[in-house]
């Protein structure tokens, strides 16, 4: 079994980068061959050129994506899901902090509340 390729040299492999100008490519490919046959609907050259670039864009996006292989894509997926819960992670404990001081502001201030509610009752008293 190949070893993955490092997320940190991902650029190294050659693999990687060809798969994914190949599906870039196949995007910019489609799109002129839909174009062409939008455009050109009613003249047959252009309508079997678009049709037969569509379909080339096609060929080329599986090429790429067995290029870009199984490993990478899984390799893609686990660097994704670990920055999401590096992300999610940060966002809890900033709330979770805000919540809790939040909390004990609103226990200080009652007391304070409560000692000034016993301090004015016990002056009363006294006075």
């Amino acid at each position: 079994m190949k070893e993955q390729p490092d997320l940190k040299n991902w650029w190294k492999e050659w693999r990687l980068i060809v798969g994914i100008l190949l599906i870039l490519g196949t995007v910019i490919l489609g799109f002129y061959g839909k174009a062409l046959v939008i455009v050109k609907y009613y003249e047959p050259v252009y309508l079997i050129t678009g049709i037969s670039l569509w379909i080339l864009s096609w060929v080329l996006m599986f090429a790429g994506v067995f290029l870009v292989g199984k490993g990478t894509i899984r390799m893609i997926k686990n660097w994704i899901q670990k920055e999401i819960r590096n992300a999610v992670t940060k966002s809890y404990d900033a709330t979770t902090s805000q919540a809790k001081r939040g909390y004990n502001y609103t226990k200080e201030l009652h007391k304070k509340g409560i000692e000034k509610w016993n301090g004015t009752k016990k002056a009363g008293k006294n006075g």
